[in-house]
């Protein structure tokens, strides 16, 4: 791809049911909605939205954007963070219950700015991917205003370790409920309570976020669709702008050593 096709870059960083977008934008995303629930921090300057090709765009210091609601984006040249969560989890129903489930809904600037300049703080100075995970995740829990939901039924844990290790291949839910030593409804109905996320969803968003790190760390979309069990690096692609918006090609991953300053 040329460096014209390329909407961002920065570092992308997935964990079941979320993940974390961070760096620098160049050129607006297409008209799009996708499943998941969006947060929008603006790192520098705003972020801007809106609803159709037409709509005049909206600045916001940051922004709340509900699941299957059409919008694009952009914020030319500046550092933002965009965090996604899946809508069917617990803390993705208590974004929704505060922040609605129709509309774009800015985020109050004095409650944000401290996560952006944490946020900021951590992008700049290379913090591993575990400290990024865990500021984006405090935001998000900070913004639903929940409490985390920790994981702690062993038969849960098995059954997420075995979808785990067998990403590259099909999964039912009949199979992992045996796995784990249940019925299949009684499977589904502790899954959804432990974790907050349906097994459907929490399977996609894992083998999408697998994908996803496959693909930005190096291999080609065809080996990361293929390790996870999607038909071909067009499945994935079709699937990450369902999710995501944007094609996984647009965007190019960027990860500096620690000691390296990153400066918009």
């Amino acid at each position: 791809m040329s460096h014209m096709e390329i909407v961002g870059i920065g570092r992308f960083i997935f964990w079941a049911g979320g993940s974390l977008w961070i760096g620098q934008a160049f050129r607006p995303s297409e008209l799009h909605s996708h499943h998941a629930i969006q947060v929008s921090i603006a790192l520098s300057d705003h972020v801007q939205f809106r609803t159709s090709d037409t709509a005049a765009w909206e600045a916001f210091g940051a922004a709340v954007i509900p699941p299957d609601r059409p919008h694009t984006f952009q914020a030319p040249g500046g550092m933002v963070a965009q965090l996604f969560c899946d809508p069917e989890s617990a803390l993705g129903r208590s974004l929704m219950d505060r922040f609605g489930r129709d509309e774009i809904v800015g985020v109050p600037p004095d409650e944000i700015a401290p996560h952006a300049k944490s946020l900021r703080a951590a992008f700049d100075n290379g913090n591993a991917d575990d400290e990024l995970e865990h500021i984006a995740l405090d935001v998000l829990y900070a913004l639903s205003g929940s409490a985390p939901v920790n994981l702690v039924d062993g038969r849960i844990l098995r059954a997420t370790a075995f979808i785990a290790a067998r990403l590259a291949e099909p999964l039912t839910l009949e199979a992992v409920a045996h796995h784990a030593g249940l019925s299949a409804g009684r499977f589904r109905h502790l899954f959804v309570e432990e974790t907050g996320i349906s097994f459907r969803a929490y399977l996609l968003w894992t083998r999408l976020n697998r994908a996803l790190e496959i693909g930005f760390g190096g291999a080609s979309w065809t080996d990361a669709a293929h390790a996870t069990n999607f038909a071909d690096s067009a499945h994935l692609s079709r699937t990450t702008r369902r999710m995501y918006g944007l094609a996984p090609s647009s965007l190019r991953q960027d990860i500096p050593p620690s000691s390296r300053q990153m400066t918009a």
